[in-house]
């Protein structure tokens, strides 16, 4: 496919990664500069040019911008009749990049996540598009059936942060009782990401509660301290 990415930030640059291996002919944006010289230093099949030269060149046109960026400078693009627009602005309703976009087809708005670059990694898209569940085959498109679902699922995805920082404050805890920093938050990347892939949530933290066992007493720690209700609290405030 001819793949037009306006935008190149870590994301954009991410999934152009992922995808220019697979012999896609890829334009990216001058935007980012760094970023979109290291893409064609590394691809054969990925060149430059400015926002106008990749949407002429595209048949599929991710959008990587802020949402104020995209309103700004999308109405300026050459847009055509058939080229079909996948976005990356979350905080863009797809009804509004189709606004900006026409008379090109603004497809679904898509998730992706940095690790798409090195591993199979899930994308949330809305609505579902046959397009997308393509281009990303060797990933998990979890398809969302409504604008409200995918709200919910945009707010949830962010624990990943507060998981990762959990992570490093447990290994740089076990870090001042002796134990190698490097070596702990291999293990607990490890541990976490084997036993989350092995079972469903509620039967895994099930089996997590021994009385008396230290995963029990820690969870019932933060339960009395308030950590998950802070979370809830947290994510409906986003």
């Amino acid at each position: 496919m001819n793949l037009g990415f306006i935008g190149t930030g870590t994301i954009a640059t991410a999934v152009v990664h992922a995808l220019a291996p697979l012999g896609h002919k890829i334009a990216v944006s001058e935007r980012s500069a760094s970023n979109a010289t290291a893409l064609n230093a590394a691809y054969s099949n990925v060149s430059v040019a400015d926002n106008a030269g990749v949407t002429a060149v595209a048949d599929v046109l991710f959008l990587g911008l802020m949402p104020d960026t995209a309103r700004e400078a999308l109405p300026a693009l050459p847009f055509r009749k058939g080229q079909r627009i996948i976005s990356f602005i979350a905080d863009l309703p797809l009804t509004d990049v189709q606004a900006l976009v026409a008379p090109a087809q603004a497809v679904s708005l898509v998730l992706p996540f940095p690790a798409i670059e090195h591993t199979r990694s899930p994308l949330v898209a809305f609505p579902h598009s046959d397009l997308v569940t393509e281009i990303f085959a060797a990933h998990d498109v979890f398809a969302m059936e409504s604008e409200a679902e995918f709200n919910a699922i945009l707010a949830a995805q962010a624990v990943l942060s507060p998981v990762v920082q959990m992570l490093l404050t447990a290994s740089d805890w076990a870090a001042t009782q002796g134990a190698d920093a490097t070596k702990t938050q291999d293990f607990l990347r490890s541990l976490i990401a084997s036993n989350l892939s092995a079972s469903q949530l509620t039967p895994l933290l099930q089996s997590l509660g021994t009385t008396g066992g230290y995963n029990a007493r820690l969870h019932s720690h933060m339960s009395e301290a308030g950590s998950f209700t802070a979370l809830s609290r947290g994510l409906s405030a986003l």
